[in-house]
């Protein structure tokens, strides 16, 4: 596997774990007038994976469904600090905001890595809306109560 699939491969896996950590957040803060928001974030990876699986699959013969164990760890302590903490919304938007981070570190990464156009201008349309996405959630993390 090249360095470019691999980083791919990565990225999805880490797009893959936002929409599991966005989707179980909406349920956890159900009511908050979040919904909306966390829909949002997981309808932009939805979009990226969509433009990243047929590529994928053009070049290896399969998608990537999986997720990164770090990613769910770091959903499932989420889910701890959320129990025991007073403001649930804030300790999901603070750890959101934190996913946001590491996503756009591992698109940069991916970029990096990529060699052949296609994946280039997806990875860069990609970039866009995921900025967007961290300088959304970095904002609420600010606003939040």
């Amino acid at each position: 596997m090249t360095n470019e699939i691999s980083a791919i491969r990565d990225l999805i896996k880490v797009l893959n774990d936002g929409v599991k950590f966005y989707t179980d957040a909406k349920v956890e803060l159900s009511g908050s007038g979040y919904e909306a928001v966390f829909q949002e974030m997981i309808d932009v990876r939805q979009n990226a994976l969509v433009r990243l699986q047929p590529l994928l699959y053009a070049r290896e013969g399969e998608v990537e469904d999986d997720q990164t164990l770090r990613g769910s760890l770091h959903q499932a302590y989420t889910d701890l600090l959320a129990k025991i903490k007073s403001n649930k919304a804030k300790t999901y938007i603070v750890q959101l905001e934190e996913l946001e981070d590491r996503t756009l570190e591992c698109v940069k990464k991916a970029q990096a890595e990529a060699v052949s156009v296609d994946f280039t201008i997806a990875l860069n349309y990609i970039l866009i809306s995921m900025q967007e996405c961290h300088n959304r959630m970095r904002s609420l993390k600010r606003n939040v109560a």
